[in-house]
């Protein structure tokens, strides 16, 4: 009897008619905007060779006042040049970028960077999220969440607020830092204190207000508040590079932090046909290895 009746609900499953079940699509809004190439001029490569010179400043001051410390100079390896000028354009009133993570130089995919930035008004509001993905994502979940907020002023970003929250499965760790301009001071969530520079830029934020720098000599400062201490960043000018990203070939300008030996720094490259917005990054730690290399994988924009 059993085998009789688990044979007639078996046929009847199979004549029951077969039902689809509908489920939400979430459908993004389109965001689309012709990003403006610059304006092309034949390019000047001043190839100089690879030789030590004087650094024209200490990049890790950590004292109130970083304009009153004075370190010893150290040799350091000097970039080849382009002579050719780049000019300073608008930033897209929204926008969103899509990073691939790699560990070291092209090596495996460890997550990916989601970036959302976005202009009412004389207010920005700039967002990343990043978290782990691939292979990566099996033995942990970890994201590390950036805010940077404040004003659109003249001369580009002008940040008030920044927060970062490192989130694992030990827990929650958070900083803040505040930019009280009315007084002059970085003020950190741990009680700490430190002059604020006029054009100082936050973790996040240096990374678009470098498009807004003329980048007439060879190098540029940024002073640069990471949440727990402020630095000041020489940033060297490089060449004009063509390179392979999931995108496909981007043209780009090349820049690097200075530094001295045995230290860890930087390089970024700026997508000359995307209003110089960052399209690549990469860590070095102070042994000159590369760490992480960061590609961008999609651009989303719009003028309005």
């Amino acid at each position: 009897m059993a085998v009789l009746l688990s044979a007639l609900i078996h046929a009847a499953i199979l004549w029951l008619p077969y039902i689809t079940f509908p489920h939400a699509t979430v459908q993004l809004p389109p965001l689309s905007v012709r990003l403006e190439p610059l304006p092309k001029k034949v390019a000047v490569i001043a190839e100089k060779p690879n030789i030590a010179k004087p650094k024209p400043a200490d990049p890790g001051i950590k004292s109130d006042d970083i304009s009153a410390s004075r370190h010893e100079t150290k040799p350091m390896s000097v970039m080849n040049k382009t002579n050719e000028t780049t000019t300073i354009q608008p930033f897209p009133k929204h926008l969103k970028l899509t990073f691939s993570v790699y560990k070291g130089m092209g090596g495996l995919i460890t997550g990916e960077i989601h970036q959302q930035f976005d202009i009412r008004g004389d207010r920005y509001n700039l967002k990343s999220v990043r978290q782990t993905a691939g292979l990566a994502s099996l033995s942990n979940d970890d994201r590390i969440i950036q805010d940077s907020r404040g004003r659109i002023v003249e001369t580009g970003l002008q940040p008030d607020i920044y927060e970062e929250q490192k989130i694992t499965r030990k827990g929650t760790q958070s900083l803040l830092v505040t930019f009280d301009r009315a007084a002059g001071k970085l003020r950190y969530s741990n009680g700490d204190e430190a002059t604020l520079p006029e054009k100082t830029q936050d973790a996040l934020s240096f990374l678009y207000q470098i498009s807004q720098i003329p980048m007439t000599e060879e190098f540029f400062p940024l002073p640069v508040s990471d949440g727990k201490q402020l630095q000041q960043y020489q940033i060297e000018i490089g060449t004009k590079q063509t390179i392979d990203t999931p995108m496909g070939r981007l043209h780009t300008l090349h820049l690097r932090k200075m530094y001295a030996q045995g230290e860890a720094h930087f390089e970024i490259w700026l997508g000359l046909e995307y209003r110089l917005l960052p399209v690549k990054f990469r860590q070095f730690d102070s042994s000159g290895s590369v760490t992480e290399e960061f590609v961008i994988s999609m651009i989303r924009a719009k003028d309005e």
